[in-house]
């Protein structure tokens, strides 16, 4: 008995296509993912309450695989992406694209061309929310799926309403715990939606809250010395030679001049220790 060829050969891409799965980091999470994590190809979407609640670190065991080879794109990110910190929690920045764009068509076009690019590996978007429409969350996923592209959405959580055609949906929300992070899987791949799942950010990123709080230490101890004055020597060095001859020859003058010295020289003094 023979198979048609192309039978075949759709039946293996398709297989090929299913199997596609990355990591999320968390094992918590990976038992409730698709295959056990990510799509590699396909569009998901993070759901939040506003930016910059943790979304960031819960990707980052995947923007670490991801840029070793290839590009991840980001699309009108609300902040600028610190890149000392990426780096530090071993992101490769020089595979990191960050696009601006005018207006919502054109973030839409920059989305598919990065996906069908065939040099990006992930692409993360925060569109315009109120024009952004169930046929357009099609074209993307079409395009990350042609172009082998995890495309990431980042929407406000009031899109939890509204119909999405991405293969996976998580609504975030914050905990009293600065390291760790809740979440609920609103639609998955293979399964129901899970509710009431809270991962350690610190577990998967290895990057804890103290070790981030001493970068932004050793960031300001930086600003600081670049705001220090000139060196003691110097300010010495250039005293005497501006002093005018005069001076010398009127005690009272000269004694106003030591008094004013003095008062600099330790000012300096103190600055520096």
């Amino acid at each position: 008995m023979l198979w048609r060829g192309k039978d075949l050969l759709s039946q293996v891409a398709s297989s090929s296509a299913n199997g596609a799965a990355l990591s999320s980091g968390y094992q918590e999470l990976d038992r409730h993912l698709h295959r056990g994590g990510w799509p590699q190809q396909g569009l998901m979407e993070l759901l939040l309450p506003q930016a910059g609640i943790g979304e960031l670190r819960l990707l980052l065991p995947a923007l670490q695989q991801l840029t070793q080879n290839a590009y991840v794109a980001w699309i009108n990110p609300p902040f600028i992406p610190y890149a000392t910190a990426l780096k530090a929690c071993g992101v490769n920045t020089d595979n990191l694209l960050v696009v601006r764009t005018r207006t919502h068509e054109e973030t839409l076009w920059s989305m598919e061309r990065c996906c069908l690019s065939n040099g990006c590996a992930g692409v993360m978007a925060w569109p315009e929310e109120r024009k952004l429409n169930i046929k357009e969350t099609r074209r993307i996923q079409l395009a990350a799926r042609s172009g082998n592209t995890l495309a990431m959405l980042f929407r406000p959580i009031t899109a939890i309403e509204r119909s999405s055609l991405a293969e996976l949906r998580l609504a975030l929300r914050p905990t009293t715990c600065v390291d760790h992070l809740a979440l609920d899987i609103i639609k998955r791949k293979g399964g129901w939606p899970v509710q009431g799942i809270e991962l350690s950010l610190a577990q998967a990123s290895q990057t804890p809250y103290d070790m981030m709080h001493r970068l932004h230490q050793q960031l300001a101890v930086w600003e600081k010395e670049q705001q220090l004055p000139m060196p003691a020597e110097r300010a010495d060095e250039i005293g005497p030679k501006t002093a005018p001859k005069t001076a010398l020859e009127d005690p009272e003058t000269n004694t106003q001049n030591l008094r004013h010295t003095t008062g600099h020289g330790d000012a300096v003094g103190t600055l520096l220790h």
